[in-house]
């Protein structure tokens, strides 16, 4: 040092020193493992959590967060504005997150715990964090790969239509600790399931909202619990609002999995809007569907005077005869929703539950029969809450249309039609929506292709006039 000028001397200590603090600054950012007490779960809930399926999700939460980088810009919609959302001067909005921490148990665990996917509406690939702590508390550094992508749905959206990307976490072993953060998009932004197919679930919480948010009382929480546990556990009339499962969950059926859903409290059944169906009608006023190996010519010609009962019932044999329903994936705000251009399930005869609908539907538009959309609840082991105005509540789509003596026909995939029972009778007593006639032609299909917007979010609040929408009880 007695060698160095002043300047290099000064600008030696410079170095050392920023050295030292980039040191403490690499040392001080590693991620402290969260408090994992395992103590905590029933002796017999985890030992046959470690015998199969081998992991444990110790946490699993939903909340609202600054992170990600802004990856998803659409607002969360938790409040309505469809063309605003929280925003702030930080270079990142807030945004729906969902932080999973995970227990290996057992070498079965490994495989269960190594893959995670994250359902996304934009091109890019989200972002994700995973940090990974050993047996000894000690982080360790572990790669993740994306190893694919998935369309969820075929829709014409140019960019803003469901997919899921799958991510594999590599160099697991038994005992780490694993987190993941990831973020939730679109109208998944507003459910939240309280278990899992596929791992133990020791405690999961979701929390709608941020204690800046401004509390709406048209803003309701609906649990629809299919299997006991869940509870809110925050203080009425206050953000944010939070729900816990406070009773351990094996891996359980998709259908099984509690969940809450957070839509709008409209003033009845009458305020919900049509909107809701805007997609459906998309699929449908898309392409030709007639030709060889495609849609019969004579059931799409023009129905003549004192013939709708007769072509009715042709298009319903000819549905249920050569129109496969899929049981594909179903996340819950789509189980009802067509999954692709009904050309696309002309061309190849198969489709889920909603394509089929969809192609009755344009069968029927086309031959000039005028049907109408309707959602029908038919889940047996779910109520119906009449005093809860929301679409969430239905799970079917179906077609209705009125023969030559204003009787409604009912075209419902998965039910057997008959002419001389209608409604079927496994929909008798069943609550329906029925979409207005006179909507239908208004939109004919046009409109913004931006199905988050427009799927559990379509209520107003002001009276409506004319109603778009009619509950109905089959009868």
């Amino acid at each position: 040092m007695g060698y160095l000028k002043a300047d290099e001397r000064n600008l030696f200590m410079r170095r050392v020193i920023f050295m030292l603090w980039a040191l403490l600054l690499i040392s001080g950012c590693a991620k402290k493992m969260p408090l994992v007490d395992l103590s905590r779960v029933d002796d017999t809930f985890l030992e046959r959590c470690t015998q199969d399926p081998g992991a444990i999700v110790v946490e699993d939460n939903l909340y609202t967060d600054y992170w990600g980088g802004g990856y998803d810009k659409t607002p969360y919609l938790m409040l309505g504005e469809e063309g605003g959302g929280p925003v702030t001067e930080a270079p990142t909005k807030r945004m729906v997150v969902r932080r999973t921490l995970i227990r290996i148990l057992s070498e079965k665990g490994i495989d269960t715990a190594n893959e995670f996917s994250v359902v996304h509406y934009r091109e890019r690939t989200p972002p994700v964090e995973v940090n990974v702590w050993m047996e000894n508390n000690q982080p360790r550094k572990v790669r993740v790969d994306s190893v694919g992508l998935t369309s969820l749905a075929d829709w014409p959206c140019e960019h803003s239509y469901p997919r899921k990307t799958t991510f594999r976490i590599t160099s697991l072993f038994v005992g780490d600790t694993v987190e993941i953060i990831r973020p939730v998009s679109g109208p998944d932004q507003l459910r939240w399931k309280f278990g899992s197919s596929r791992m133990c679930v020791f405690h999961s919480k979701a929390t709608f909202g941020h204690p800046d948010d401004e509390y709406r009382s048209d803003m309701v929480a609906g649990t629809v619990d299919a299997s006991g546990g869940v509870f809110k556990t925050s203080p009425e009339k206050e953000y944010p609002m939070v729900f816990e499962l406070k009773k351990p969950l094996m891996p359980i059926s998709p259908a099984r999995i509690p969940f809450v859903v957070l839509s709008p409290r409209c003033p009845g059944w009458s305020h919900l809007r049509g909107q809701i169906l805007r997609t459906a009608l998309w699929m449908v006023y898309s392409g030709d569907i007639k030709g060889r190996k495609m849609v019969n010519p004579f059931l799409v010609s023009p129905v003549t005077d004192g013939q709708k009962l007769r072509r009715i019932r042709a298009v319903a044999d000819w549905m249920h005869r050569w129109v496969h329903i899929e049981k594909v994936e179903t996340l819950y705000w789509m189980r009802w929703i067509p999954r692709e251009p009904v050309e696309k399930t002309a061309a190849t005869r198969k489709g889920n539950s909603g394509s089929w609908s969809t192609l009755a539907f344009r069968i029927l538009e086309d031959a000039g029969l005028k049907p109408r959309f309707a959602l029908v609840h038919t889940h047996p082991r779910v109520p119906f809450r009449e005093g809860q105005p929301s679409s969430h509540q239905f799970d079917t789509l179906a077609v209705a249309v009125d023969d030559e003596n204003g009787k409604t026909h009912w075209l419902v995939p998965g039910v057997p039609y008959n002419p001389d029972q209608q409604p079927p009778p496994e929909l008798k007593g069943r609550k329906a929506l029925v979409l207005q006639r006179w909507w239908i032609d208004r939109e004919q299909g046009a409109g913004r292709c931006l199905p988050e917007y427009e799927t559990i979010l379509a209520c107003q609040i002001a009276t409506p006039e004319p109603v778009e929408l009619k509950l109905v009880t089959l009868e």
